[in-house]
């Protein structure tokens, strides 16, 4: 039945807007996937999830969904792209600690497993001094995992989670633009500045 959802879904691009909402995604797997496995794509396409992606998230975020881990068990597929985003994350924590000569430990998750592919590849990024080049070069490794997942399962489950990955990934894509770049900068400027008035 996941093959028959696969073939409808459409498949993101990295270089055109999603044809399909993260949520309408998430009902379309309802009736095709267990409650746990529905779930699990529904804590990963939601906006506040964080870093299942990698988009970054709290401290306190990061230990909640460790808490929920621990109180529920994931699909192997879910629990591979945890793991595997976590090491990217942490690779980001300890380049960032670097350059602000900050301890990263109290930013670290410490997941299953470690990919020298994936230290590297995030040291690459940061060697770009660009943070838009470095934030695509960070995606384009997560895309690439995405891709590698579903190899794992090319029909199955492994397969629509990782759609799920470059969907979300696509959509955070599609809302970068110069406009809405300089209205974040003006924002952060205005915070900054708010203290000092």
């Amino acid at each position: 039945m996941i093959a028959y959802l696969l073939a409808s879904l459409p498949t993101p691009r990295r270089t055109e807007p999603p044809a399909i909402e993260l949520g309408t995604f998430v009902e379309r797997c309802r009736g095709f996937v267990s409650e746990e496995r529905w779930r699990d794509l529904e804590a990963l396409l939601d906006p506040g999830a964080g870093s299942e992606v990698g988009v970054g998230t709290t401290t306190t975020g990061r230990a909640a969904r460790a808490d929920e881990r621990r109180d529920r068990g994931y699909d192997h597929a879910a629990s591979a792209w945890r793991d595997l985003s976590a090491q990217i994350d942490d690779a980001v924590a300890i380049q960032r600690g670097a350059s602000a000569r900050r301890d990263p430990a109290p930013y670290l998750q410490r997941p299953t497993g470690y990919r020298v592919d994936l230290v590297e590849a995030v040291e690459h990024a940061f060697a770009t001094q660009h943070p838009g080049t470095r934030e695509r070069a960070l995606d384009e490794l997560r895309w690439r995992l995405a891709d590698e997942l579903a190899a794992r399962e090319p029909d199955g489950f492994a397969a629509l989670y990782a759609r799920a990955v470059q969907l979300r990934l696509a959509w955070r894509w599609s809302r970068w633009d110069t406009e809405a770049g300089w209205t974040a900068l003006e924002a952060s400027l205005r915070e900054l500045e708010a203290p000092h008035a």
